[in-house]
């Protein structure tokens, strides 16, 4: 084999030993109303991160316990945060526990993962909460209540903050109001300075287009007319031109006029000057 892919197998093979050993097996949640880890008005708030594994274990009877032992009965569901505060289940909810066999072991495995292989399994975002309540009273009667229940009485109730810590709940809490006034401030400030880098824009393109109709209007080739000659010999003793220039007027732009000065002795001399537009529009000058 290449040396090259026996170099990138060797660190591939690294890179996952690193990844399996960043994960953490979290401590057992068991579901049971003796469980003092329900804190009540609260519940139970872990920060589990991706990776990490998680079991919710049924309660089951110990050894040496009769049957006639009471027993609890519930039943897990995933919920959104309004159901975990109303303590309330829909039909459509994700059951991932039924606590109803106590002489077997059952436990749910929470595996906190982006992306599953498993078409049904769950995927967790990074950043994002998730909640698990239990609506039932803990007997088998009441096992498919749904409302109320232990996690009203009990405060049996879960919370997931996948990829979060306890610091960075407690400083999102409290840079709340500034992020937002922050947050409002970029957004005007934004807002006013892309208005002002199309007022610009519009300014450029207005004089751009002024400055093309001037030159168009004003640097445009003038029609030479030719005249017949006449008979008439009253010149003065200069020549008279065959051709003809008319003068263009604009609306607020001077135009170069021309004007023949000599012509006796060589070529003819002709002098430029601005002047203003002339009315009528088409004014004639023999030169």
């Amino acid at each position: 084999m290449d040396p090259m892919w026996k170099t990138l197998i060797a660190l591939f093979l690294i890179v996952c030993q690193l990844k399996v050993s960043m994960s953490t097996i979290l401590e057992s949640i068991y579901w049971n109303t003796s469980n003092t880890k329900f804190l009540p008005g609260k519940g139970i708030i872990l920060y589990p991160q991706i990776g990490d594994k998680m079991d919710i274990v049924c309660p089951r009877l110990r050894p040496g316990q009769s049957v006639g032992t009471r027993i609890e009965y519930f039943r897990v569901y995933l919920v959104t945060q309004e159901q975990l505060e109303s303590c309330r289940v829909a039909k459509n909810n994700v059951s991932l526990l039924n606590c109803d066999k106590p002489d077997q072991d059952v436990k749910f495995t929470f595996k906190f993962q982006e992306f599953s292989p498993n078409l049904w399994g769950l995927e967790f975002l990074k950043g994002k909460d998730y909640h698990v309540i239990s609506t039932s009273n803990s007997t088998l009667e009441g096992l498919e209540n749904m409302e109320g229940g232990v996690c009203k009485t009990k405060s049996m109730k879960l919370v997931l903050r996948v990829g979060q810590t306890e610091q960075d709940k407690n400083s999102s809490e409290s840079v709340g109001v500034s992020g937002a006034e922050v947050a409002l401030f970029t957004g005007v400030a934004s807002g006013a300075f892309v208005l002002v880098v199309l007022i610009i824009v519009v300014l450029v393109v207005i004089t751009r287009r002024r400055r093309r109709k001037h030159s168009a209007q004003c640097s445009a080739p003038l029609a030479l007319h030719p005249i017949p000659k006449r008979s008439n010999n009253n010149n003065n003793g200069s020549e008279r031109s065959d051709i003809i220039f008319p003068l263009r007027p604009t609306d607020s732009y001077y135009c170069p006029h021309y004007e023949k000065v000599s012509g006796d002795y060589g070529h003819p001399v002709y002098i430029v000057q601005e002047m203003e537009p002339q009315n009528p529009a088409n004014v004639y000058y023999k030169v």
